[in-house]
């Protein structure tokens, strides 16, 4: 660019000497340049030469050569004669008389400073007196081209000082909180500051402080200054949300707090956060902020985020809390929700948070079930269990998991095997009561529950049906040892999917529960016996394993087959298709909970094989839906599981079963003749037609065996004998929806005056986040004028509940000084719920601000 514009000026002044000399077509035209043993001539020398016009190079030896050349050699070309040097004095210039020829129109002197501000579109005077002040900075080509980069259309002297310490400092913005944040990220905060020092080479780093200070509101210092100016910022972050009598031993001021604060955040908040979480831990201890505590104890400081030592106060208050059964849950779990947003939450406590958070659960589960009347009959002994206290279950197994990835277990073991007793001891004991009570009175001579789904129906009610109804292809999953929590997990995955409709249906199983008399269960066809080896038969067919049960199946629907879902799912797509092409049903069986959890080396690990099992679930379904195009999807058990821990103690432990033993395991026995020892219960098979009788174990009893004790099933425990149906839909052609839908959300202020800095601004999600509506993700923010006025905020609305449960709110921070009382901004709320960032909503504020 800068040669560019040099060529354009020496054309000008060969045009204005051939003027000059009345139409002569010869022009001399001088340069001296003192820099120009680094200058590159070649784009000059191409440019002048298409214009007819030689680049003669002069040089203190050749200016006799260069007199001889030009006054009598060649008196007729046009040339530019470049002298590399600086020029001579008149009285010692042998080629003054050349010189002098072209008049005013012979010598071009070159105004670099000129031509540099004309290359960076700048033209005040006062501009150029700073920029000649500071030319050295503008030697370097590298930095000049990024201080174009940086460089702001119409840029003001302000803007051109900020752009050069950006340049220097390695910032990507000449935005005040950028430079700050560059230098203090790069250099030490309290002593020299080698940042600063590359500053000071070009450019006084009185500058820096004072875009800073002014940007920030802070008074300048006359040592440590650096060190002040981040101090003051970060006391205003520490003093928004604790009161003033609790921090009158510190000094620090600005009048601009709210700018100081979002600064805080936005740098806790991004990549390249380690620095600022430094200085914040530096500050900690120099402003000696656990004495403050000790002092005042946690309270006056559960809204601030600031420092470490306050979010470990909380973490450890919020635990001997829960320890001494004080914690009052809602306001504690309003707490977990606001400092789930700070960053010292995801940075050193996210994983205790979620021990606590999943704890806090428990303990409204706990406190829930205290207040729950005893089920007298079947139906409410069924009803209890599936419509509430299931969630007993999948809490304390989501405390498990939380607890299971803690680095610091010892910290929190206290609390865990205090809800581990609670769980194990006293809630699955009393369920252990209800069952045995409610067995004994009406289910032990009749086992079917009125009025809900047997899981020995399944075929008939949920499968004929459709086949019969369409031709729809149906995919049966059954997950051994799937047990009915666990099919809530995965229900609530499947919820969120487009065009997608899942239900989960309790279904009461068979007992005894477990695998053989299970799987058989939901095979179409009646049970017409168990072999003395234990294999059950379905219309005089065996059950035992993928081609057993395909017979059966194929008895009933002939197009129909049975796979293990592994070896499916690992088929390519035309293996796949191959295989099922032209079958209506098609049941897919999955064993990894009962695998592992049957065999006393892994048992311990049921927990974690829940997980991976509702993983590969859902990336069956997935497969099932994409690749083979699954409309109708049915996942099911054949029993779930009793899972403890701790050992199982003596008295659960009753003798073994004598008799005419066809299967047992450590919670049953069947067969005929059989022995009824204490905490044993007899059960009669007529309720499957089956003239033989199953001894289970009452409540958490187990029989001695040899095994494994944690993982246990058979018994009637609602745990092991209710288990989960998902049914899956997939809505294809024309009621297919053609994109996801949302919840809506609206701001829900009764007015839109703005009269304080800080605002707490109301939003109403108006639908429920369940059935066809998706929850959304939000980021907000006031602006005006097009500029940013305010912190970020970011909200999912995601409520399930009624209308008042669905109403948030979000705290804002009014950037100081940006805007007048009167002045109209707009609340822009944009949608960040997928991949991309979409526009939402506007609302329009009245700003009535009299004073910061």
């Amino acid at each position: 660019m800068l040669d560019l514009n040099i060529i354009q000026e020496l054309l000008t002044l060969f045009h204005q000497q051939r003027e000059h000399n009345k139409g002569s077509n010869r022009a001399l035209v001088f340069w001296y340049d003192p820099e120009g043993n680094e200058r590159d001539l070649e784009e000059i020398h191409s440019a002048l030469a298409v214009e007819g016009i030689g680049v003669w190079m002069v040089t203190p030896d050749n200016v006799f050569r260069t007199k001889i050349k030009f006054e009598l050699e060649d008196t007729d070309s046009s040339y530019l004669l470049y002298a590399p040097f600086e020029k001579p004095e008149n009285k010692d210039n042998f080629l003054l008389d050349m010189l002098l020829y072209g008049g005013k129109y012979g010598e071009f002197v070159a105004d670099e400073l000129a031509i540099k501000m004309q290359e960076l579109r700048l033209d005040h005077l006062a501009i150029r007196s700073f920029m000649k002040k500071h030319w050295s900075f503008f030697g370097s080509q590298k930095r000049v081209d990024r201080f174009k980069r940086l460089l702001p259309n119409a840029a003001t002297e302000d803007d051109v000082k900020s752009t050069m310490i950006a340049v220097l400092i390695g910032a990507d913005s000449i935005y005040p909180p950028k430079l700050l944040k560059s230098v203090l990220k790069n250099g030490d905060i309290q002593q020299d500051n080698e940042i600063l020092k590359d500053i000071e080479k070009y450019i006084s780093s009185e500058i820096f402080y004072e875009i800073v200070e002014e940007y920030f509101g802070i008074q300048p210092v006359k040592e440590y200054r650096l060190f002040h100016i981040i101090q003051c910022i970060i006391f205003q972050h520490f003093k928004m949300y604790v009161e003033d009598k609790y921090l009158e031993s510190f000094s620090f001021h600005s009048t601009v707090p709210n700018i100081c604060k979002v600064f805080v955040d936005e740098w806790l908040l991004s990549k390249d956060n380690e620095s600022i979480a430094n200085i914040l831990i530096l500050l900690e201890d120099k402003w000696d902020i656990k004495g403050l505590l000790q002092k005042y104890s946690y309270e006056p400081f559960i809204q601030c985020e600031t420092f470490l030592v306050i979010e470990e106060k909380i973490v450890n208050t919020m635990y001997n809390l829960l320890l001494e059964d004080a914690l009052p849950v809602k306001e504690w779990r309003s707490i977990l929700h606001e400092r789930s947003r700070g960053y010292w939450h995801y940075a050193r406590f996210e994983n205790k948070y979620m021990f606590l958070e999943q704890a806090l659960y428990v303990y409204e589960c706990k406190e829930a079930f205290s207040k729950s009347k005893e089920p007298q009959t079947g139906e409410e002994w069924f009803s209890l269990y599936t419509e509430h206290q299931y969630m007993v279950d999948y809490r304390y197994r989501q405390l498990n998991k939380s607890f299971r990835i803690l680095h610091d277990q010892e910290s929190v073991t206290e609390l865990y095997q205090k809800l581990t007793y609670w769980y194990e001891q006293e809630f699955l004991r009393s369920w252990g009561r209800y069952t045995d009570t409610v067995v004994h009175r009406e289910l032990s001579q009749s086992w079917n529950i009125p009025g809900v789904l047997h899981q020995q129906d399944f075929f008939k009610k949920m499968i004929s049906s459709v086949v019969e109804g369409s031709r729809e292809r149906i995919f049966v999953i059954i997950s051994d040892a799937l047990r009915y929590e666990v099919g809530y997990e995965l229900k609530e995955s499947f919820t969120g999917r487009l065009n997608a409709e899942v239900a989960l249906i309790p279904m009461q199983g068979v007992l005894p529960s477990y695998t053989q008399l299970g799987m058989a269960s939901l095979l179409p066809g009646s049970i017409t016996g168990i072999s003395e080896n234990g294999i059950v038969e379905v219309e005089g067919l065996s059950t035992s394993g993928t081609i057993h049960r395909t017979r059966v199946l194929q008895n009933k629907v002939p197009e129909s087959v049975a796979f293990n879902l592994e070896d499916f799912i690992a088929l390519n797509k035309e293996e796949g298709k191959q295989h099922i092409r032209g079958k209506r049903v098609v049941y897919l069986y999955h064993n990894y909970i009962d695998a592992l959890g049957d065999d006393i080396k892994t048992e311990k690990h049921t927990y974690e094989s829940v997980e991976r099992t509702i993983e590969q679930m859902k990336k069956s379904v997935k497969k099932l839906v994409g690749t083979y195009e699954a409309v109708r999807i049915y996942m099911t058990s054949d029993h779930g599981f009793l899972y403890q821990s701790g050992k199982v103690e003596a008295y659960q432990k009753t003798e073994r079963i004598d008799g005419e033993i066809y299967d047992r395991n450590r919670r049953f026995a069947i067969g005929k003749n059989l022995s009824l020892p204490d905490g044993t219960t007899r059960i009669s098979l007529g309720y499957i037609g089956l003239e033989a009788d199953a001894v289970i174990a009452k409540g958490l009893n187990r029989f001695t065996a040899q095994g494994g004790q944690r993982f246990v099933h058979g018994g009637a425990m609602p745990q092991e004998c209710i288990v989960p149906l998902i049914e899956y839909r997939q809505i294809r052609g024309k009621a297919k929806k053609s994109g996801e839908k949302r919840v809506n959300v609206r701001v829900a202020s009764a007015t839109n005056n703005i009269t304080s800095y800080h605002i707490t601004i109301p939003f109403f999600q108006e639908e429920k986040a369940e059935n066809d509506y998706l929850p959304r993700s939000l980021r907000m923010a006031f602006y005006f004028n097009g500029g940013r006025i305010s912190n970020e905020v970011h909200v999912t609305f995601d409520s399930i509940g009624e209308a008042k449960e669905r109403e948030l709110s979000a705290t804002f921070h009014l950037f100081e000084g940006r805007y007048k009382t009167g002045d109209r901004c707009v609340l822009r709320m944009e949608d960040v719920s997928g991949s991309t960032t979409d526009l939402y909503d506007e609302e329009e504020f009245l700003l009535k601000l009299y004073s910061v």
